[in-house]
């Protein structure tokens, strides 16, 4: 069985983990699941040549089945009738030799027939094991078994390591994980064995450094941003780039010198952030990982020789997160100081300020270009609003190549579909004709559209070159090595390396005396807010009463433990709003003083919740605007705020009762079986809301008296009665 096919067959029971191939009735017979797994790693096309060539395989064998069958059949009627010659012989008195010559004599003899078949049954079975000798020996071609065994299965393996490459980290010596991918049906690797851990920590080290630009590699594939940006390396902290600018110098020719030569060089600087990996794994993490490298091994379309080592597949699976909360935080990150110490982790959008900072600081903190006042965008006037922020742009600069129009996805959808109805008769004929897909905006070929993904809850809009978009990087030794350690049941892998963005040059604002010539940009946009509302940037504690602020809305870390006396960072003419945390341990203030100038002179309480509303003056000191001293009431409660007694179970998941005086539930209607809702009470003064059954539309266990948002009762709809799951309703 599978002589032909036995090197595919081999590949197939490894990778499906199964011990044999399964069929029935003469086919192969494999489950879904199985097909699935074929297919993901052959593609279809190739599954079903490898099916096919299969069933080919069982048919033919079959047939040689059924051609031994008979030739057994002869020779077993060959075998019976040669003994009743024999018995027949036995009985005269002839010699043995002449009993011999008989049964063995020319073809003229009575047995000579027996004889004929039994050689001629010799001669079948030869001629047929010389055939299947050949077969095995003989190259396979472009059969599907032969493009298996190219593209799949050509992994060879010397005795004592993985592919045979001789390096340390591919032995099979100690290193359960090499074996299994060798040997298919072991077990997943014990990485809670104490000698495990440490042998993989030795081979990573050693993996590093012959490897340092394995994870050079990783880190500065930036391939999800956009290819036609810059790229800047051996930043150590800080880059900055001069552009000079120069007034008019052409003027009419007459006799005298008169020069007419103004100069300015302008810059930007451009900072990387210092940004680290800490990652923690029990031995169940590593074994889910294990697991997927050795299903995906098979697949090496696109691969280096590293990733063929599970040493360099568990670099690729750390960085792979790394890469897209790097990508967001390049567009959406808002920097803020974490606190040292451990327990504390930052989030990544906050470990470096990205492109949509730079745009808000340049444009409305730093006021470097002026933008466009064309109001806001919607789905009916987009077409009419990216023409109009277009050509509002200089026309000498509008006509540049290189040019990009950075836009959010659903403003670039809107775009499409409405271009696609007012143009449609401009498309080609492999086009859609209600979908507009050129990579420009309608008569605008030099400016290509630059989808930011990441750029959500957002109308904003920029045109820049595309090569004034820098992303800058630091390639150290840091940044090539991963350390791994041990202690207990956790494995810790952690590595260091630095990572930001920037915009070359913006432009410049007059001063006082300088020539017109001297205002120049090169960064044009809308003026809509640059960041949703809902925005915010973590206030950390950094132990000094200091609050370091690095944007204009902040919300206070639960973690704060200290009194705010000093706000810094703050522009002057910046409206700053500071949410305190109803999370806090304790109160904690933002102290009224010389600085910081709160409304009859009370301090500010943090835990409250509220939000205090400040103005930088032009002297630098803080000034109050107002405050609230409660949180402010999500979207999503609002939209479920009730003041009757019926709640209609299709307007939300969550409702607040929000009525003047305490009140029941009469009844809820709408919903759905197995959907869900809560219901909390009112923080009002003596107001309470009562759930309590309803006949046949209300079950709960006892009634529910809810005399706070906090307390809470949880309602499922079975066959159209609501019933009680669960409630949280503190001691009275």
């Amino acid at each position: 069985m599978w002589k032909k096919m036995a090197t595919t067959v081999a590949f197939l029971m490894s990778y499906l983990g199964i011990s044999e191939i399964p069929t029935a009735e003469g086919k192969v017979n494999f489950k879904d699941d199985q097909h699935a797994q074929l297919k993901k790693v052959l593609g279809d096309e190739k599954a079903q040549q490898v099916v096919d060539a299969l069933n080919k395989e069982l048919a033919d064998v079959a047939k040689e089945n059924a051609d031994n069958k008979d030739l057994q059949a002869r020779e077993a009627e060959l075998k019976k009738v040669r003994a009743e010659v024999e018995a027949m012989l036995n009985e005269t008195s002839l010699s043995n030799e002449e009993k011999e010559k008989l049964l063995d004599g020319s073809e003229k003899s009575a047995d000579g027939d027996i004889n004929a078949s039994l050689n001629a049954l010799k001669a079948a079975q030869k001629k047929q094991n010389e055939m299947i000798k050949k077969l095995m020996a003989d190259p396979e071609g472009d059969s599907p078994a032969a493009v298996v065994k190219k593209n799949i299965l050509d992994m060879k393996h010397s005795s004592t390591h993985l592919f045979g490459t001789g390096k340390q980290w591919d032995a099979f010596d100690k290193r359960p994980w090499n074996a299994r991918l060798k040997d298919g049906g072991m077990k997943a690797t014990d990485f809670n064995d104490s000698g495990t851990i440490p042998l993989l920590q030795d081979d990573m080290d050693h993996f590093v450094r012959e490897n340092p630009q394995v994870i050079e590699s990783l880190f500065n594939d930036f391939a999800e941003l956009p290819s036609q940006w810059s790229r800047r390396t051996g930043v150590l902290d800080r880059t900055s780039s001069g552009r000079i600018i120069a007034d008019e110098i052409v003027q009419g020719r007459k006799k005298g010198w008169a020069p007419k030569n103004n100069f300015k060089i302008a810059a930007e600087e451009g900072r990387v952030f210092r940004k680290k990996i800490d990652i923690t794994f029990d031995g169940y993490e590593l074994q889910e990982i294990e697991n997927t490298w050795v299903g995906q091994i098979y697949n090496k379309d696109g691969s280096h020789p590293w990733k063929m080592s599970f040493i360099g597949f568990l670099l690729t699976e750390l960085v792979k997160q790394q890469k897209l909360d790097d990508r967001i935080a390049q567009i959406n990150g808002i920097y803020a100081k974490t606190p040292d110490g451990e327990g504390k982790a930052g989030a990544a959008v906050n470990s470096q300020n990205g492109l949509l900072y730079l745009y808000w600081m340049y444009r409305d903190v730093l006021k470097k270009y002026r933008p466009f006042h064309l109001g806001e965008v919607t789905e009916a006037n987009i077409v009419d609003y990216v023409d109009t922020l277009i050509k509002s742009i200089p026309e000498v600069d509008r006509k540049r190549p290189g040019l990009e129009l950075q836009i959010s996805t659903e403003k670039l959808g809107w775009y499409r579909k409405k271009a696609g109805i007012l143009y449609q008769m401009h498309l080609s004929d492999d086009e859609g004709r209600t979908i507009y897909n050129k990579n420009h905006p309608v008569n605008f070929p030099n400016i290509i559209f630059q989808e930011i993904i990441d750029m959500t809850n957002t109308s904003f809009m920029a045109v820049t070159q595309s090569k004034n978009v820098e992303i800058m990087d630091y390639k150290t030794s840091e940044k090539t090595r991963f350390t791994l350690t041990h202690e207990k049941r956790e494995t810790n892998i952690f590595a260091d390396y630095r990572l930001g963005i920037r915009l070359q040059f913006v432009g410049t604002k007059l001063l006082p005396g300088e020539p017109a010539g001297f205002e120049k940009q090169v960064v044009w946009s809308n003026d809509v807010p640059i960041f949703d509302s809902s925005v915010t940037v973590p206030g950390f504690d950094l132990g000094n009463g200091i609050l370091e602020v690095n944007y204009t809305n902040v919300k206070i870390d639960e973690d704060f433990k200290t009194d705010i006396a000093a706000i810094e960072g703050a522009k002057q003419g910046q409206v700053l709003r500071i949410t305190g945390n109803t999370k806090l341990a304790a109160v904690n203030n933002i102290k009224n003083n010389e600085n910081i100038l709160l409304a009859g002179g009370a301090d500010f309480n943090m835990k409250s919740g509220g939000t205090l509303t400040l103005y930088v003056q032009p002297d630098g000191k803080l000034k109050e605007l107002k405050r609230t001293t409660e949180p402010e009431v999500s979207s999503a409660q609002a939209e479920g705020q009730f003041a009757d007694t019926i709640i209609d179970a299709k307007s939300s998941s969550e409702f607040y009762y929000v009525g003047a005086a305490s009140a029941s539930l009469d009844e809820i209607i709408n919903g759905v079986d197995n959907k869900m809702i809560k219901i909390h009470g009112s923080d009002a003064a003596g107001v309470s809301f009562t759930v309590a059954n309803v006949a046949g539309n209300v079950s709960v266990t006892a009634n529910a008296v809810l005399a706070t948002k906090t307390d809470v009762i949880e309602l499922v709809r079975l066959d159209g009665v609501w019933t009680e799951v669960s409630r949280t309703i503190a001691a009275v």
